[in-house]
């Protein structure tokens, strides 16, 4: 078995889980609902210590303010064959331009499935991005999809610092990672 196509990702998240469902990944995100990974550690770990914060703000906010019970961040690894690509409708986006601009906002803007791909590979309009891609979306720097707004979005958005994530949008495709482990953050 040939390992040089074996690449390590990971997820952040403050649920437990053993099998991988992406029906359950939240709507209007930027490559659509389905299971986001990353291949650097420390993202998936803010995302999960991102959503932790969130979730411990909401239970304080609901009736009774439940304020003792504790939320765990949880970082998963999984192991992808990148070999495994080639049977997967895959789209990939270089470089956080004007075709993933408009990808990104097509998938932000309703929960419709907007895509047929199995993964999708390319930058994350993350949450230091968030109200600079809904200021977009909502046609504060122009019509959205003219040239003016799309630029103004990208320069907003310092596209060369967004972290790189790879989305898996189908079971199909999600049932090829491997899991490896996870750990409490």
């Amino acid at each position: 078995m040939d390992n040089s196509n074996i690449i390590t990702l990971y997820h952040g998240s403050i649920h437990t889980f053993t099998e991988i469902d992406v029906a359950r990944g939240k709507p209007n995100k930027d490559f659509g609902r389905g299971f986001y990974t990353s291949r650097i550690e420390r993202h998936a770990a803010n995302i999960a210590m991102r959503n932790r914060k969130i979730e411990q703000a909401r239970l304080l906010k609901s009736p009774g303010g439940i304020k003792h019970r504790s939320v765990a961040a949880w970082v998963y690894a999984y192991e992808f064959d990148m070999s495994e690509l080639g049977g997967l409708n895959v789209k990939e986006f270089a470089d956080a331009d004007r075709e993933w601009a408009l990808f990104v906002a097509e998938n932000r803007k309703s929960d419709a499935r907007r895509n047929d791909y199995d993964v999708v590979i390319g930058k994350t309009a993350n949450d230091d991005t968030r109200t600079t891609v809904d200021i977009y979306i909502m046609g504060g720097y122009g019509d959205p999809g003219s040239d003016a707004a799309i630029n103004m979005f990208l320069q907003l958005i310092l596209p060369d610092r967004l972290p790189p994530q790879m989305f898996f949008g189908t079971q199909r495709a999600a049932s090829l990672l491997r899991f490896v482990g996870r750990r409490k953050v």
